[in-house]
């Protein structure tokens, strides 16, 4: 550069020209770059291609290209692509391309001008220096982007550029660079640069695919893919603003991204530069050179030219990329700074990215790694992803591009950091640009922290499955984030630091023994405190561990063990004996160290803190978990320096004794003073020993005692005698012993004594203990053993002959106990070698051979010593001289046929002698008779063999001819004909093959008869009844008894043969089949199963008047039927239904009618004349009888009348009054209405008639009435004559209040009123079930006098009484039973409860006086005889508490004065089944479908039947209770004599009446005491009439007194 002068003599300017010496300024810039990517190596391209990719993806392109090709290929287009030696190639040009934005005139501007970088705050481009990279390589790089092509050139030193427009195929950006001629550069390693590249393209933002080609060819391929983002919540309490506010992470995502690296084999031959970083000590360790965090220890990885492998190679790698979303606010002053220094704004928002790969993720690079046998992983190594396993690279900085700057941990991070010009470093050195890079970097320690804080959260997750491997991740965490130096420190402490501030709330996790816990949890590991402190987490001692540990700040720092974790763990769990010992030898030793010299300091306190612990430990040979030993518990201890030197640890100890392994090596006068325990006498060891249920070695307790016998003072020994006297303590030959029980070896006599050896133990000691010198007689009964050796070891001082002779002498002495003992005792040797009971051998007979019997061993020799006499005593004492009746009737069924024919004919040969108590039932299953016809005999049992042949007609055994008939069948007691139950398992399983079979075997059973009830009631039940059906004789069925009949049916019935089994047996056959329930004809039970089978059929056989007849017959008997055959009929279209056609104006003569089957309740009962004659052909009605009606009402039908409505219109009112002929109706009613049930009333209140207001009678001069049928089944047909007008002479409107006026239409002469019309009027409005007779009653009393009506035999005087109403529960008769609603202490206040008994009392005494007016069949002298007979009918319902109870109706048949009583009527009860007892041991029912009763209820409910029962002299169990919760108004009934209580009407009536007060208890006890009298009484008097009404009023009479003694006790201030 030349200056020129400044100015002249005059003093005037001078300007001049600046000279730049462009070649040396480009040569200047591309030396601040590091010396690996400069020319200064042989391939100097990564700088260049760094620089070009960056700028690539700034353009936003996907794919670059970068292509190396040799002068041949650019003369010939068709260079060489496949060679031998890439190294060796010389090239002549290297081109890149990218498929990004073409230049604009700005990018073409800039790309001239050195230092012009990008002013777009997002791009990543900022000195305008980084295309400059290109002349490393070349001097004439050529652009071609956009249709422009622009070469650069030197021109004497001066760069130079000339453009032109050119056309390629291509739309993408190209630079071609010729190589320097001085340069000879080869091809870089392909391996290398994919290594370099697959780095470079981790975190640019648009670049995912990059080819490298040589000559045309690829070489290798790398692609990038990213996956979905998925949010990450930041912990709570994680800081993601930087100090100064200036950035704040918004969101961090993690982003799954793989690469994938295709390297061709020609490429992957050529080798790689790469080899070891691993260093020789030195005495300056330079921090860039410490351990990878990637990698581990192994063999260097050399350089290679050529490789023999020549095979494509693939890589690929997963791994997360964090990525966080910043905004900045940087301050005016620092946006115009960092505006200065990079030519740009700073950005507003950007990302900031990290990559942290995990231990399985490395390791699957290392694997990789591993199985290259030439070169490394493509992404271990130099400028890799990974560092090389024992090289210096690390984790770095990115600045779109890595940097040289490293991380210091095992972390990329890439973000928008100012880095200086050269790109190799950030700027922590420029004011502005500094303080923006430290706060980013505080943003890098805080994607770095959250990172370590996600991957401990996994470890934590995963340590409980997978242990070991969580372990070896979590540690790899802690190595990877332990912070280490890098090329510039303030970065790795920057880091660092925000690294740990970030969280200045939160726990640091780390990994211990116990997993991932806080580091202020985590103890520092101390060999003292390791074998018993298991709770406390503790450091994991190894290397990966150590760095983090140190580099923790003062607020995360790993503690040593404190007193208060020690105290915590002997609370948090049971120690081991191991554990135990280990902390009571570190206690005593605490304590005499701490306080030994007298020093008292917070001695207090920290005892207190341990007598406070638990301290509980299981000792090693108690195997049970739960099986523990509090410390507290201890009180004594074994000086092991004393007698306790003779204990092993086996040994058992008192409960309150410390295990010997404790103290063993302890000062017994440190666990003294320290621990308060006294030490074990021998005395207290024994007497612990000495308990039956320890069972301890009495051997090793002996040993012990022989040791220290000497020692012992007389005190202790006695002692020690007297606990072990009544103790199995001695060994000897028959095991353990009491020393009473045990002998020397001398009083042995017959070997068999339980002796011991002298030189086991001390004689003198055993003497005191109390060891027998000899046996008393008494002992011979437990000597069982020494009979054996009488027979397999002779004894020299006893022989079997000395046996018989020693209990000859002393049998008659011995006790019957003992003789008893004696027969019982296998001793005694028998031919056949064994020993046995003397009751089990027989005395030598001529048959014992033949019946094979155990014979005593009674030889010659014993003969002629005399011995008759010694067996005649055997004889006495059991041996037997015959065997006994099961022996012999056991080998009379043997299998060995000599055998079995000598038994039987033994048998029967001595059953008068040897076995008159012969019971055959006592062998019903040992076959030992002999059967059969042939000359092959079988045996059977005495119940399947018969004298009779006749039962072989039923394939039963006949006793065989060998046999003597007359005489064997009398003494073995043979029958001559089955019982019962074989018959019928015969008919069961193999029932007559056809009528000839039948016939006779029918017939046989009725001639031999002998059957019980249940035994008919069983064959009953079988299918024994062949039928043939249809014309082929082969096909046979078979049918019960009572599904067939034997009357040919007459002509009347002639349809029943199409529809019934009817069979022809002779009368014989026929009376057993009567015995089995055979009919002589179908009855309506028959009828009704065979309707429900398939009525249409039923139809079509028999014609409609057929059917109608046998539908008359259920109809009589249905009340008989069962509950579900009743269910079914209702279901089922079985009834008859009749329509009329011909109109409703036909005559009589005209009509005719239609019948069809429908289901009950489509049909209508025709109760209403008129309502049939209007509307009869739009409806089928049942067919017009009485026994019709009832049926098809029970079955769901409808009364007509019900579905028609009236309406009455009335035209021109007239004022006659109408009170004459209301008081002649109000009177009148009383009388009709007397007789009525109240089940068919209606709920209108004519009781309360009376009132002028509630009824009216009015006149009209035309009453018109309007009826409507409302049927939803009705016929199809006119819908418009379903509703029709006609004149009326009277009608009843009932009006909105609910009153009643009675309208008479009145034509204004005087003639007689029309009862008709006003009877059909009060019907319709009385009944809810209306008989056809209703209205003609009615109509008579209406109109004839009350004269008539007594010559009719009305009781007009009685009848004449107010009636009652229709809902209350009041029996209507002239006595009247004061029923449960009537109570006198119901309607009492509490004031005038004390008069309630004398009320009752009075009200039962006027029930009593009114009664002899009735006409009832009871007497008043009968009645104590009634009563009683009452009471003692109650009975049970518990014979099986498992059937159900079905419902069964009163009888239909009732009285003229009979009602029905709602609250006392078993046909309000559905079926009921049992389901519990009380605790007063009452069964409990419950309705079907009803949930379980409640407890609480049921219990208070039974406790009050109990206490009332026994004013009745009834046990508990007479009463039962059943829940019917749909039905609260139903109090109870009585059903053969037993009484059922409804739980629910207590429930909803009196239980919080029972735990209110006093008052309400009386009540609640008066009003069952009632309602157990009023059933009881049903108990005699079925009906509720006076019969009921006497006995029920002198029942409660007769227990008033009781009564009042029971409200005493439970209602005491009532």
């Amino acid at each position: 550069m030349a200056l020129a002068t400044n100015g002249d003599a005059t003093g005037r300017l001078a300007r001049g020209k600046v000279n730049v010496n462009d070649r040396a300024l480009v040569d200047k810039v591309l030396a601040r770059y590091p010396k690996e990517f400069t020319g200064k190596l042989r391939n100097p391209t990564h700088l260049m291609f760094r620089e070009l990719i960056q700028n690539a993806d700034d353009a936003h392109a996907e794919s670059v290209e970068i292509e190396f090709q040799t002068k041949e290929y650019l003369v010939t287009d068709k260079g060489t692509a496949r060679v031998n030696d890439l190294n060796t190639i010389q090239l002549a040009r290297w081109v890149m391309r990218n498929d990004g934005d073409a230049f604009t005139t700005k990018d073409w501007e800039r790309i001239t001008n050195i230092a012009d970088g990008n002013p777009d705050e997002r791009k990543i481009g900022a000195f305008g220096v980084g295309f400059f990279s290109v002349f490393s390589v070349t001097d004439c790089p050529i652009i071609i982007s956009g249709g422009i092509r622009t070469r650069m050139f030197y021109e004497n030193n001066e760069l130079l550029v000339e453009s032109g427009s050119y056309a390629t195929a291509r739309d993408w950006t190209t630079f071609e660079m010729d190589l320097k001629p001085e340069a000879d550069l080869t091809i870089p390693k392909p391996f290398d640069l994919s290594r370099f590249i697959s780095t470079a393209v981790t975190f640019l933002v648009n670049v995912n695919n990059v080819t490298v080609l040589f000559n045309g060819s690829v070489l290798s391929k790398i692609t990038k893919s990213r996956g979905e983002p998925t949010q990450i919540e930041i912990p709570q309490g994680l800081k993601s603003t930087s100090p100064s506010n200036l950035f704040e992470v918004t969101s961090v995502k993690a982003i799954a991204q793989q690469v994938t690296v295709n390297i061709s084999g020609q490429a992957y031959r050529a080798g790689s530069n790469s080899h070891s970083f691993r260093k020789k000590s030195k005495q300056h360790v330079d921090p860039a050179t410490k351990p990878s965090f990637f990698g581990r220890k192994s063999s260097e990885a050399n350089g290679y030219s050529i490789l023999p492998d020549t095979s494509a190679k693939n890589f690929s790698l997963d791994y997360t990329v964090y990525s966080a979303d910043v905004c900045t606010r940087p301050p005016p002053r620092m946006a115009r700074g960092i505006e200065v220094a990079t030519k740009k704004k700073p950005p507003k928002t950007f990302l900031f990215e990290a990559v942290h790969f995990t231990s399985s993720e490395y390791e699957s690079v290392q694997r990789d790694h591993d199985l290259m046998r030439c070169l490394n992983s493509v992404f271990m190594g130099p400028q890799g992803l990974f560092s090389e396993r024992d090289g210096e690279h690390e984790a770095k900085l990115f600045v779109g591009q890595s940097t040289s700057e490293t991380t210091g941990i095992a972390v990329h991070l890439s973000s928008r950091f100012i880095p200086t010009v050269e790109r190799e470093s950030i700027d922590l050195a420029n004011g502005q640009v500094r303080k923006w890079n430290e706060e980013l970097l505080y943003v890098g320690g805080f994607m770095a922290r959250l990172i370590y804080e996600r991957g401990m959260s996994v470890v934590r997750n995963e340590w409980s499955s997978r242990p070991d491997q969580a372990r070896k991740e979590g540690l790899f965490l802690m190595k990877s984030f332990t912070f280490r130096s890098s090329p510039d420190s303030n970065v790795a402490g920057l880091l660092q630091k925000a690294f740990f501030e970030c969280t200045p709330n939160l726990a640091f996790p780390i990994v211990s023994d116990l997993g991932v816990q806080d580091s202020k949890d985590v103890r520092k590991p101390n060999e003292t405190f390791a074998s018993f402190m298991k709770r406390r987490p503790v450091l994991d001692p190894v290397p990966e561990a150590e760095g983090m540990i140190t580099t923790l700040p003062k607020w995360y720092k790993v503690s040593d063990y404190t007193f208060r974790d020690i105290v915590d763990e002997l609370n948090q769990r049971v120690f081991m004996e191991g554990e135990m010992v280990a902390f009571i030898t570190w206690w005593i030793k605490f304590c005499f160290a701490k306080w030994g010299d007298g020093n008292t300091d917070d001695r207090d306190e920290v005892k207190k803190q341990f007598n406070q612990a638990s301290k509980r430990f299981r000792p090693t040979l108690r195997k049970s978990e739960h099986d523990t030993i509090l410390i507290s518990d201890i009180r004594k201890f074994v000086n092991g320096k004393g007698w306790g030197s003779y204990l092993r640890a086996e040994d058992p100890l008192p409960h309150d004794t410390i295990p010997i392994s404790f103290t063993s090596r302890l000062d017994p006068l440190a666990v003294r003073t320290v621990l308060g325990w006294e030490g074990l006498s021998i005395v207290d060891w024994v007497q612990h020993i000495a308990v039956a249920t320890l069972n301890p070695d009495y051997g090793r307790v002996l040993e012990i005692l022989q040791s220290l016998w000497s020692s012992l003072k007389s005190p202790e020994r006695e002692q020690i005698i007297s606990l072990l006297q009544n103790v199995d303590c001695i060994l000897t030959s028959r095991g353990l012993k009491k020393p009473s029980e045990a002998y020397f070896p001398e009083a042995d006599l017959f070997g068999d004594l339980p002796v011991i050896q002298p030189s086991d133990f001390n004689e003198q000691m055993l003497q005191e203990f109390g060891v027998q010198s000899f046996i008393p007689w008494s002992g011979i009964k437990e000597r069982r053993v020494l009979f054996l050796c009488l027979v397999y070891l002779p004894h020299p001082r006893c022989t079997p002959y000395q046996l018989a002779v020693y209990l000859d002498k002393t049998l008659d002495i011995m006790t019957a106990e003992e003789r008893m003992e004696l027969r019982q005792m296998a001793i005694f040797a028998g031919t056949d070698g064994d020993l046995h009971c003397i009751a089990d051998l027989y005395t030598p007979a001529q048959w014992d051979a033949d019946l094979k019997l155990p014979v005593i061993k009674w030889t010659d020799t014993y003969a002629r010593n005399g011995s008759t006499v010694y067996l005649e005593r055997l004889i006495r004492l059991g041996l037997k001289t015959h065997p006994r009746l099961d022996v012999i009737i056991r080998k009379a069924s043997s299998q060995d046929s000599s055998m079995r024919k000598a038994a039987f004919a033994f048998l029967v040969a001595h059953l008068n002698s040897f076995y008159s108590n012969y019971d055959p039932a006592d062998f019903q299953h040992v076959a030992f008779v002999p059967c059969g016809k042939s000359t092959h005999v079988q045996l059977g049992t005495p119940e399947q063999v018969f004298t009779s042949s006749d039962w072989e007609l039923f394939g039963f055994k006949r006793l065989h001819y060998s046999v003597d008939k007359k005489e064997a069948a009398r003494l073995l007691k043979i029958k001559d004909r089955p019982p019962a139950s074989a018959i019928v398992k015969v008919l069961r399983e193999n029932p007559p093959r056809d009528n000839k079979e039948a016939q006779s075997w029918f017939e046989l059973l009725s001639r031999k008869g002998g059957f019980t009830a249940d035994e008919i009631k069983e064959m009953a039940e079988l299918k024994i009844v062949p039928i043939h059906t249809g014309g082929d004789a082969s096909l046979v069925s078979w049918v019960q008894p009572r599904q067939c009949f034997l009357e040919k049916p007459d002509d009347s019935n002639v349809h029943h043969r199409q529809l019934f089994n009817f069979v022809m047996f002779n009368p014989a056959a026929s009376t057993f089949l009567k015995w089995c329930g055979a009919k002589p004809k179908p009855d309506y039970n028959d009828i009704s199963e065979a309707l429900l089978q398939d009525p249409l059929a039923y139809l079509d056989k028999a014609k409609s008047l057929k059917y109608l007849d046998d539908l008359r017959q259920v109809a009589v008997g249905y009340h008989n039927l069962s509950t579900e055959t009743r269910t079914k009929m209702k279901n089922a279209e079985i009834f008859l239904g009749y329509c009329r056609t011909g109109g409703q104006n036909a005559s009589p003569s005209a009509e005719s009618t239609q019948c069809a089957l429908r289901r009950a309740r489509e049909i209508l009962i025709a109760d209403d004349m008129e309502s049939h004659r209007l509307f009869g052909e739009y409806v089928l009605v049942a067919p017009k009888e009485e026994v019709f009606d009832n049926f098809y009402r029970a079955m769901g039908s409808a009364n007509l009348s019900v579905h028609v409505s009236h309406t009455i219109e009335m035209e021109g009112i007239l004022s006659k009054n109408g009170e004459d002929l209301r008081s002649h109706i109000l009177h009148r009613l009383n009388i009709f209405l007397y007789d009525q049930e109240n089940t068919r009333r209606s709920d209108v209140r004519v009781d309360e008639w009376h009132k002028p207001e509630h009824f009216k009678v009015k006149y009209c001069k035309r009453l018109r009435i309007t009826k409507c049928l409302d049927f939803e089944d009705a016929l199809e047909g006119d819908r418009s004559k379903l509703t029709t007008l006609c004149d009326a002479l009277a009608g009843i409107e009932r009006t909105r209040e609910g009153n009643h006026i009675l309208w008479v239409a009145d034509d204004g002469s005087e003639s007689r009123p029309d009862w008709y019309d006003m009877s059909v009027a009060l019907c319709r409005l009385l009944f809810k079930t209306r008989r056809a007779h209703d209205v003609s009653s009615l109509m008579t009393i209406l109109d004839a006098s009350l004269d008539d009506l007594r010559r009719r035999g009305y009781e007009v005087d009685d009848m004449s009484m107010p009636m009652p109403m229709a809902s209350q529960f009041v029996t209507p008769t002239v006595v009247r039973s004061p029923s449960p609603d009537r109570l006198p202490i119901i309607s009492r206040s509490p004031r005038q409860f004390q008069g309630w008994l004398r009320d009752a009392r009075h009200l039962v005494v006027e029930l009593f006086t009114h009664r002899k007016k009735s006409g009832g069949r009871f007497l008043s002298a009968e009645m104590e005889q009634l009563m009683d007979e009452a009471l003692k009918l109650c009975s049970r319902d518990d014979g099986n508490l498992d059937r159900t109870i079905h419902q069964s109706a009163e009888h239909a048949k009732r009285g003229k004065k009979q009602c029905d009583v709602k609250y006392c009527s078993a046909s309000r009860v559905t079926d009921l089944k049992y389901c519990r007892r009380t605790q007063c041991d009452m069964a409990v029912f419950k309705a079907t479908g009803s949930n379980d009763p409640p407890l609480e209820e049921l219990e208070a409910f039974s406790g009050v039947l109990r206490n009332l029962a026994q004013m009745f002299d009834l046990i508990p169990v007479q009463l039962h209770i059943f829940w019917q919760g749909d039905d609260v108004e139903l109090m109870g009934f009585n059903r053969n004599r037993v009484i059922y209580l409804n739980l629910a009407h207590f429930k909803e009536k009196h239980f919080e009446k029972l735990s209110s007060d006093d008052h309400g208890k009386a009540d609640v006890y008066g009003a069952w005491f009632l309602i157990i009298a009023h059933e009881i009484a049903h108990n005699k008097a079925f009906w509720h009439n006076e019969d009921h009404e006497l006995l029920f009023t002198a029942l409660v009479q007769s227990r008033l007194t009781p009564l009042r003694k029971l409200l005493a006790d439970v209602a005491p201030r009532v």
